[in-house]
């Protein structure tokens, strides 16, 4: 990569999450006649974020939405696509000086995260001025992030990472350990792995 890119990346330590929902998210039943696990009170995004202490980046979770990727409508892409235009014009992204990389991490259900990912990506021009930069890696996770052989840290770490060293407009999908553009990223229909397109 460019180093002059590299640098404006690595000086820019705050990661704006966005949860829509999906696996990585689902809880325990509340109720002791429940079978079917639900949407907890907290984004898993959230938790896992407050249980490194360490970490060199800080944070903000915004929810917007809980559903079943299965059940993700464009009406709900739209709703994020106008979360990113607020969250641009709330940090003046695109003003001299500001922010030199706008770092987004979306946690979304497996089965419909590609179709998420190419629609924001497609709205980029539209929603984001030409001089700010923005990487958003979308992720999710297998099992909920409440299991302990849970991949949700896994696969959230990689995401953040990602927005640290992908080139600025990058929308990208980073589970099973890979990082793939979002417009070459297929699922195996056997494998159910995220996978660079041949």
């Amino acid at each position: 990569y460019n180093t002059t890119i590299m640098q404006e990346l690595c000086g820019t330590n705050h990661v704006h999450m966005f949860a829509m929902g999906g696996t990585i998210d689902k809880d325990y039943p509340r109720l002791t006649s429940g079978y079917a696990f639900e949407f907890g009170d907290e984004c898993a995004a959230s938790r896992i974020m407050k249980s490194h202490p360490n970490l060199g980046v800080t944070f903000d979770v915004t929810s917007v939405c809980t559903k079943d990727s299965l059940d993700i409508e464009d009406n709900d892409r739209e709703i994020l696509v106008n979360a990113l235009k607020t969250r641009f014009q709330k940090y003046g992204i695109g003003q001299k000086d500001q922010f030199s990389v706008f770092r987004v991490v979306v946690t979304h259900g497996t089965d419909t995260m590609i179709e998420t990912a190419l629609f924001v990506r497609s709205r980029l021009d539209e929603i984001l001025p030409s001089s700010s930069g923005i990487v958003i890696a979308f992720t999710g996770a297998t099992k909920p992030e409440r299991f302990v052989d849970s991949d949700a840290s896994f696969n959230l770490g990689c995401a953040v990472g990602a927005t640290s060293i992908c080139p600025p407009g990058s929308v990208v999908i980073c589970i099973n350990g890979n990082c793939i553009p979002c417009e070459r990223c297929v699922r195996g229909e056997e494998s159910g792995l995220f996978e660079l397109k041949s």
